[in-house]
């Protein structure tokens, strides 16, 4: 892993609306998990205290100053995109960093205690995706919104290759019955890119991002394979995602528990 990393994030959605995400990542420093709930962000001092089985199911038995995190969530049937995320540029070598999605959405089902509280993750959902590479991208937006049998997730980031830097998207929104790609490599456009606001547009397909409350808490991320460079994630962002086929809407959603990180200013 000599100035690489491979990591790979874990995002946990209670039904009643408790929200948390874990970061397993693989540096040169070697393994290191993060966790991060709605109000703070904790390393993971003994990564041996979170348990990974197969992506089955996950024990948690971390005890740490001003962090008791102990139960176990159970994974159901993991729901991948039917196409590489990263399309023809899955083949392109020297690419600083490479996405992959590993579930758009799945059930939960479990318990964890949290500082002496409960919560239950019976009718739970959750998404799995992961990175690899040298380097998360210079300025990047990333955004994630699901819900049961419907997610969508996009990344946005500035990407060196061959010399030249070029604005990379990667987005996708799958549903129990349909997905929908807005990518560079199927000639995606970016409308608009504010503040908190996105708008993309492919063919006759459109999409509209709206992101609240951008801000969160500080997770570290790798720069030459040393997770040495801090970014911020908010895991509760409210946010608002709307589908058009010209002038039909045929998708919206609300959602108060999506997950931004915006480190594009």
């Amino acid at each position: 892993m000599k100035n690489r990393f491979f990591g790979k994030y874990y995002k946990f959605i209670s039904e009643n609306g408790f929200s948390f995400a874990i970061i397993v990542a693989n540096s040169n420093e070697g393994k290191t998990i993060q966790l991060i709930t709605s109000n703070k962000s904790y390393s993971i001092l003994d990564v041996d205290q979170i348990n990974i089985i197969n992506d089955n199911r996950i024990d948690f038995n971390v005890i740490q100053e001003n962090l008791t995190f102990i139960g176990s969530i159970k994974l159901g049937e993991l729901h991948p995109l039917r196409k590489k995320v990263m399309g023809p540029f899955t083949h392109i070598p020297f690419m600083e960093c490479r996405h992959n999605i590993y579930s758009m959405y799945h059930t939960l089902s479990g318990n964890i205690e949290y500082n002496n509280v409960n919560y239950s993750f019976e009718n739970g959902y959750g998404y799995i995706e992961g990175d690899s590479g040298v380097n998360f991208p210079k300025k990047y937006i990333w955004y994630n919104s699901v819900k049961p049998n419907q997610a969508i997730t996009l990344a946005i980031a500035t990407i060196p290759l061959w010399g030249i830097n070029f604005i990379g998207v990667l987005c996708f929104i799958k549903t129990k019955d349909k997905e929908y790609y807005f990518c560079t490599w199927n000639r995606v456009k970016i409308k608009e890119l504010l503040s908190g606001h996105i708008s993309l547009k492919k063919g006759k397909y459109s999409l509209d991002i709206k992101v609240d409350e951008i801000g969160g808490h500080n997770l570290s991320a790798p720069v030459k394979g040393q997770m040495t460079r801090y970014i911020k994630e908010n895991i509760a962002v409210p946010s608002k995602y709307t589908l058009f086929f010209g002038d039909e809407k045929i998708l919206e959603e609300d959602d108060s528990l999506s997950s931004c990180e915006w480190m594009w200013d």
